[in-house]
């Protein structure tokens, strides 16, 4: 019985470690063309804090306060899935694979 209940507690230990996370989440600081430019939504004025271009195809797919690529703006809390493009992805090339809006 001990047996199953430690295999059980190992189990669910893996499952709750392979978390389906977002790869990014913070605020649209800016909408472009085809892309998003996102920032950290926690801001210190004396610090500086990275941006990301994120780039959005006819395959990234919409979910949370909008439909559409077209009703993003400024401001906007967002979590981003991107593609996976192997080791020799440039931080240049990030492609939403999914992005929500709350």
């Amino acid at each position: 019985m001990r047996i199953i209940i430690v295999f059980l507690v190992g189990f669910l230990l893996i499952l709750v470690g392979c978390g389906n996370g977002s790869d990014f989440n913070g605020i649209i600081l800016e909408v472009k063309n085809a892309s998003i430019v996102v920032g950290t939504d926690d801001v210190d004025p004396e610090a500086s804090y990275p941006t990301y271009e994120i780039l959005v195809d006819d395959e990234t797919e919409f979910l949370g306060e909008v439909d559409d690529f077209s009703e993003f703006k400024k401001d906007l809390k967002v979590d981003i899935w991107v593609l996976d493009n192997g080791e020799n992805n440039s931080i240049d090339n990030i492609v939403a694979s999914k992005i929500v809006v709350e």
